[in-house]
């Protein structure tokens, strides 16, 4: 097949199949785009805020502390300074990031306090909010509105009674059609809404923030389609300009070249950087890293979260480690548990900075769903559990059938936050080991994330040209990854077995004269007769000023 009826072909089979899909998809300046009007709640809220604005009330944005939650926060509050602008309004927006580690996540009544305290008439939330129902109420008994926006799975019995504005939120007929925004990506809907109240020049402005949204869809692992795919086209593109001195002085100690910069660099570069001030430190300074007009602090900013990173690495590190100790003991004690495909741990030395990625990547080495588990500071009996899970399997809905155990929950599909009296613990771990017993019985497969190949194509398909087209797809992420391609070679083709790597755990071969290499596949032991099927995708491998194609090797399966 010739690379465009491959690329075609996989189009197809991820439901992009007419001319115009295809054309949208593939285009490097999407117009793909819904109208705000049609999201639950935010007609109210556009006008809610548009009045504020133009009567001078001081507004806070209360934001979350990850990526998405600062990057959304500094979206809105450069939105709406802009807005009072334009309409000659001397309101004063200001902004509050909850402390990770002294306060948690979304909400709190002590917060709610301090800001009316400061002046605040208004709060309006950036990534939190949807199971604030007695925090919500509580702001509005001080004397304070509050809108809330959000992108989390809504609890009917928690919902906030208030302007909600959420694209998961129920709604009587017709809903936003595109329900897996991040959290900037709602708010950045909430200003395309105030936008036309306001019209003029805040349209040009409103753009300006689409790198924001950009790196907050990436950061929160939200699927790179629809909609999102147009932030992150549109993004990219502003962010390889290196338009913003924040994200400029963030690659440049990171040592990346910004105008070749990818969304994996999004992923794996800014957004650890961009999170390490939550986890260790003040988010709110990741937030003040883009609204400052000092290029000094700037600059200051970045080198403290290229140093709180170092850091987190390695606490990282350390609590993995401890982990994966528990898992391997089989342990079950308070200290740590595993059940029927859950696994709940408590590691000596938890940190709650990093309990999420750590229970992220437990799941990735066991396969299974895992909660990392933390003490709370001066709060003797209560745990905060991070929580991270895989493939079909809906961490958060699972632990909604408990709901009576925790203090507090929330979250989504893959990813959920609690607080439990750790006397619940055990009850929790039992009910989860008697659902999954169930679950799993009735789907073998529900913890399988092994990724099937999406076309199988002949060794001479396999070009340079080929692996030019496939990236036509990117960005690639979430929702959107790249293409998953099978050939298969008879065993008497297959020459040059090599380890590489200082430990061997990596592979060179050719297949049929194609370089491969299997990353992880050392020590594999390939058939004397019959035939492989290799599983992965086709690369350029640029080295030393020259390019040659290569097999990137996922999955080796022996045929018989």
């Amino acid at each position: 097949m010739r690379p465009d009826e491959i690329i075609r072909r996989i189009l197809e089979i991820r439901g992009i199949a007419s001319e115009e899909d295809v054309r949208e998809f593939l285009s490097d300046r999407p117009k793909l785009t819904h109208d705000p009007i049609l999201m639950p709640g935010i007609k109210e809220g556009a006008e809610f805020l548009f009045r504020a604005v133009s009567e001078g009330k001081r507004i806070c944005v209360y934001g979350d502390y990850d990526v998405d939650g600062v990057l959304g926060t500094a979206a809105l509050v450069l939105f709406l300074q802009s807005a009072a602008r334009s309409l000659g309004s001397l309101s004063e927006i200001t902004y509050y990031i909850p402390s990770r580690l002294e306060e948690g996540y979304g909400l709190n009544e002590g917060a709610i306090r301090a800001i009316k305290g400061e002046g605040a008439d208004v709060i309006v939330t950036v990534d939190c909010g949807s199971v604030s129902r007695d925090e919500a109420s509580y702001a509005r008994e001080i004397g304070l509105d509050i809108l809330i926006t959000d992108h989390h799975e809504p609890d009917p019995l928690r919902r906030p009674d208030c302007i909600f504005i959420n694209p998961k939120a129920e709604t009587e007929g017709a809903g936003y059609p595109f329900r897996l925004l991040s959290g900037a990506g709602v708010a950045f809907k909430l200003c395309a809404a105030i936008m036309t109240l306001i019209g003029g020049e805040d349209r040009a402005f409103l753009h300006e923030l689409v790198d924001l949204v950009c790196v907050a869809t990436i950061a929160d692992v939200m699927p790179l389609t629809d909609e999102n795919r147009t932030f992150v086209k549109y993004g990219l593109a502003k962010l390889r300009k290196g338009a913003r001195p924040a994200f400029l002085a963030l690659l440049s100690v990171a040592g990346v070249d910004p105008g070749k910069l990818s969304a994996r660099d999004v992923a794996f570069v800014m957004a650890p950087r961009l999170n390490a001030l939550g986890r260790l430190g003040s988010a709110s300074e990741a937030v003040e890293f883009i609204l400052t007009d000092s290029e000094d602090r700037t600059k200051e900013i970045a080198e403290r979260m290229e140093r709180l990173n170092t850091e987190r690495r390695q606490i990282q590190e350390d609590c993995f480690r401890e982990c994966m100790e528990l898992v391997n003991a089989g342990a079950c004690s308070e200290e740590g548990g595993k059940g029927a495909g859950v696994l709940l741990l408590k590691p000596e030395n938890s940190h709650e900075g990093v309990a999420g990625i750590v229970a992220g990547k437990v799941r990735d080495a066991t396969g299974l769903p895992c909660a990392v588990l933390t003490e709370v500071k001066d709060n003797n009996g209560l745990l905060k559990g991070s929580a991270r899970s895989r493939a079909r399997f809906d961490i958060t809905a699972l632990l909604r059938r408990h709901g009576e155990l925790f203090e507090r929950l929330g979250g989504h599909a893959a990813a959920a936050g609690f607080t439990i009296e750790e006397k619940n613990l055990e009850r929790l771990r039992d009910a989860l080991t008697e659902d999954m017993t169930k679950m799993i019985e009735d789907d073998p497969g529900l913890l399988d994330d092994r990724e099937e190949a999406e076309l199988e194509i002949g060794v001479a398909d396999v070009s340079e040209e080929l692996a030019e087209a496939i990236e036509t797809l990117a960005p690639f992420g979430a929702g959107n990854p790249v293409p998953s391609i099978a050939i298969c070679v008879p065993a008497e083709e297959l020459s040059g077995v090599r380890a590489m790597g200082h430990d061997g755990k990596h592979l060179r071969f050719a297949a049929s004269g194609i370089p491969c290499v299997f990353f992880g596949g050392g020590g594999t032991e390939f058939p004397g007769s019959g035939a492989v099927r290799l599983t992965g995708r086709p690369e350029i491998n640029e080295w030393n000023g020259t390019r040659n194609i290569q097999f990137a090797v996922e999955y080796i399966d022996v045929l018989q």
